[in-house]
Formats: structure tokens, sequence, C-alpha cells
């Protein structure tokens, strides 16, 4: 969608944005009923977030390869053959990721709010429609808590410990039995990582921590911790390091083939990162880097010297968003930038195509494109259709047939109601600096008071979507602005940095106050009703 500083018409001009009664709250601010779909790396299996009959997020399992009377909820419900595998009491779970093995899934959550989060692994192919047998009652199970239904599998504790978190996780399809994740189990305020062979519990220290690593990347054939992301807290500035081999090597011939090495710096007011390695065993990989221009662009780099081989892309406007790569050959197959709108380039003919039939299956044209997950063999796509003015909804691509099957929407309380259409628009700053912006508004000839919603941050920025809050204010006669105002991420480093100390006066604050001047001036919005 390309917005403009003029906004669009419409052509019935008694039309309401939304729906005439009133709203509830609890619809538009509740939790969601169905989110996060994975499909397993075999494509038998779909697992999701869903409420638990106690109303609390746990995680279900659907058997794709099952014979099912309705394939189609179109209500959006829980199907009553779909598995409850988890059954977390108090706190939702708010992820969830399968193993290589197809059969484990992982997920993680705290303790009552402590925010400690650990990793847990829980069995999705039990069946916990059935009774459990003799020898796999719950009773004597410490990892079942007390109350559990019968059924539930047990939950393994990856991360065990007081006090300890978890996080920098990574999988790889080449090992299928391990996994390796970061904790503050030896040192509380830093991160090493750990080798986990997730079937048996056993773990190893596979990366010791300096002390200033605050992130890590992995070589994928190897499956080693090949490079860290490094904040230097006197300067802020953010440094790549890379090593040629891990520690765990057996043939390293060399000691400097361990060695760390400062490859990549990037000085406070730059942005950029290691997205990958490639795959040549780690001698080459992909970079964002905002050294030299305004906005990230994607490189391909030589890890080992820090010299750029090939610039990928750029967009004068806006930083580079998602990476994909081949996961056998790391091709570059495509990425996405966010201006105003999710937009795609592709560098792979074939998966052009995929997206092409996609979008002449979207039910509402204005809908964006998402992929949840992909099966390992990528014949099955979890697809996501993002609206402004709705849940979003879900489907399954069948790529070999080129069909869709419907899952489930998001928050199907929203299907009974009618909601407004999220504008982006374009907003000239004082000085000229052209703002993006976003405007929902509850009646379209006329101007109606205004709402002007500011994101914080400031280092944030607002997108284009469903929001509860636009639309509760929609719903009620107000129209509602979101404006990315200079500070703003994602618009390059200049428009960032234009924000630095001017959080709520100068130039930024004036940003606010040209916006609502602009809402005025288009008539939106009434001049002396503005919040």
């Amino acid at each position: 969608a390309n917005g403009s500083s003029r906004l669009r018409s419409h052509s019935d001009s008694s039309r309401r944005t939304t729906s005439e009664e009133l709203i509830p709250r609890e619809v538009l601010f509740g939790n969601p009923e169905n989110i996060s779909p994975q499909l397993s790396p075999d494509g038998r299996y779909l697992a999701y977030l869903a409420p638990s009959p106690s109303g609390v997020m746990n995680i279900f399992v659907r058997d794709l390869t099952s014979e099912r009377e309705d394939e189609t909820n179109v209500d959006g419900d829980v199907e009553q053959c779909d598995r409850m595998i988890t059954n977390e009491p108090k706190r939702a779970i708010r992820s969830v990721a399968w193993a290589y093995d197809c059969e484990t899934i992982f997920y993680m959550n705290d303790f009552d709010g402590d925010e400690n989060f650990h990793l847990f692994a829980v069995d999705a192919t039990v069946d916990a429609t059935l009774p459990p047998s003799d020898d796999e009652s719950n009773d004597d199970d410490d990892s079942v808590p007390p109350g559990t239904p019968p059924g539930i599998p047990p939950v393994r504790d990856l991360t065990p410990g007081a006090n300890v978190k978890a996080q920098n996780i990574f999988t790889n399809y080449r090992y299928p039995d391990q996994i390796l994740v970061g904790t503050n189990e030896r040192d509380a305020k830093v991160f090493d990582m750990y080798r986990v062979f997730y079937k048996t519990g056993v773990k190893s220290l596979d990366t010791l921590n300096p002390g200033d690593v605050i992130g890590w990347k992995t070589e994928d054939e190897s499956f080693e911790i090949r490079a860290a992301t490094v904040r230097n807290s006197e300067d802020s500035s953010t440094t790549i390091r890379i090593r040629t081999s891990a520690d765990l090597v057996s043939n390293a011939s060399t000691p400097s083939e361990t060695e760390w090495k400062d490859v990549f710096h990037f000085p406070y007011g730059e942005e950029g990162g290691l997205i990958n390695f490639c795959a040549d065993g780690g001698k080459t990989g992909y970079l964002t880097s905002s050294l030299g221009r305004e906005t990230t662009a994607l490189l391909k780099v030589d890890v080992r010297t820090g010299e750029t081989l090939e610039e990928l892309y750029a967009n004068d406007k806006c930083n580079v968003g998602g990476v994909t790569l081949d996961r056998d050959t790391k091709e570059l197959r495509a990425l996405t930038y966010n201006y105003a709108r999710t937009e795609r380039v592709f560098f792979d003919e074939e998966l052009e195509r995929d997206y092409r039939f996609l979008q002449s299956t979207k039910p509402n044209p204005n809908a964006e494109i998402g992929v949840s997950s992909r099966s390992l063999d990528e014949t099955k796509w979890v697809v996501s259709y993002i609206r402004s003015d709705g849940p979003t909804e879900y489907v399954i691509y069948d790529k070999p047939t080129q069909s869709i099957t419907k899952l489930f929407v998001s928050k199907p309380k929203l299907l009974k109601y009618t909601f407004a259409e999220m504008e982006d628009v374009r907003i000239p700053a004082h000085d000229g600096l052209e703002l993006v912006a976003y405007l929902t508004r509850s009646q379209t000839t006329k101007p109606t008071p205004l709402i002007l919603l500011v994101h914080g941050g400031p280092w944030a920025r607002d997108t284009w979507g469903f929001n509860p809050r636009a639309q509760w204010f929609a719903n009620r006669g107000y129209a509602t602005l979101q404006v990315n105002y200079r500070g703003s991420t994602s618009y390059g480093k200049t428009f960032l940095h234009k924000g630095d100390g001017q959080w709520g006066v100068g130039d930024m604050q004036t940003d606010l106050t040209s916006a609502v001047e602009w809402a005025v001036r288009e008539g939106v919005a009434e001049e002396d009703k503005v919040c």
C-alpha cells in the first residue's frame, strides 16, 4: 500500500468504519485464542498455542495426517480432536518450537512471574486423549505437577537451577539430537553457551562468555559457535568477533583457529550485525551495515578479513528487514523491508512464484502475507494473512498441489464485528522531513475527535496491522493517528539520531504537532478536540 499526504476518498459518504454497537473491551483486549502455529519438520503435526480449559495459554497439537470430519473450523475454535500437551496452570506459554526429531517441542516459561525463563521440552506424540497405562501413570512422576489431567505428558526442564535464565537457543537439522542454549548458571551477569542432548538431558559447557558478549551465532555445517556480538559499555559501540573454529574441534591445526578476532566494528550511531554464515565452512557470511550509508544494506563479506565482497541490496528510505536463505546452500532467496508496509524483494524465482500464488488467495486484498513455519522439505507452509480490520487468519499451503487449507483465526470473537481499516499516510514535518504515520478513522467524511497515540522507546516504531486501542477509539467515535516521529527505528541512522536529546522537546515534539496540524487540514480531526 502506498500512502500519501492526501487521504483516500470513500464513495459511501454515510459509511461508519466500525460496528454500530459498542464492541466490548474484553473482545478487543482479550488474549488471542489461536496463535504461533508451527509445523513439525516432517509436516505431520501442527503445534500452536490456545487457552486451556482454565483459560491459560498452553500448547496444543494436531495430527495433520489423521482423518477429520471437519477439515476447517470456520469459527476459529480449537478442534475437539486436537490434543493439549502442556498444562501450565498460571503463566501463559508464549512461544513454541519443534525439535528436529519431529517429536519434541520446546517452550520457555518462568515461575510465577520471576522472569527467570527456563527451556522446557515435552513429547508431542504422546496421545493425551487416552488414559495412561499403569507404567505411564503421572502419579509418581515429579515432572508432572499435582492435579495435571491424565494423559498430559511429563515436561523436562533442560535448564534447571534457581535463578537461572535461558536464552540464545539454536537448533540444527543436521544435528537433530542436540541444541545449543545460553544460560547464566555460572555467572548471573553473563550467558555462556551449553550443548544439550535434550532426549537424555546431558549438558556440557560449549562456549565461555568472557563477560562482554550479548549474542552468539552458529556456523550451520559444524553447528559450532563461531560469532559473538559484543557491546562496549563505555562508548556504546558494537563489535562482531569471529573465530575460524570452535574450542571443541579436535583437528584444529593451530591455536589461532580457536581464538576470537574482532572483525566488524560499529561505532555508536551505526547499525548492523551478522545474519548468517555462507555454506563454505564459515569463510564468508551475510552482514547488514550502515557504515558509509544512511540505511543498513545487506552485504556478502569475508568474515576473516572483514572485506565486503558484494552489496546485495539497499533501500534509500529504510533498513533491510528479514532475510530468507536457502537452508542447505545459504543462497539468498528473499528479504523484506518496511518503510510503511512490509515489502519483499526476491532473489529466487521459485519462491517468488509461491508468494504470487499466496497473493492470489488472500481473503482480503489489503492483507499482508507472513510465513509462520515450513516443513523441512518445504512442501507444507503455515501462512498468515494479517489484516488491519480483523483477526489474523492462518492457513496451510500445500506446495505440490497449490492448495490452501484453512486452520483458524487468531481471535475468533472479532469475526462478528466490523472494524476500521488502518491507512498508512505520509506527513510533512515543519522542516520538510517525511514522516510515516498510521491513521484509523471512525468516520470517513467528516472531522472527529482525534487521539494522538504516541509510541514509546523512543527507539521503536509503529507498524501497520490490527491495533486494539485504535479500534477501541474508532468504535467510540475517535480517529487515531500514530506517527513515526524522528528518533523512530528502521528509517536509517540520520533519522534515528535526529531524535537525540529531543525526547518531549524540540523537533521530536514538533513532529507530533505537525501531525496534528496535518490531521486538521485534511479534515480528519476537530481542531479543539485532540488528545
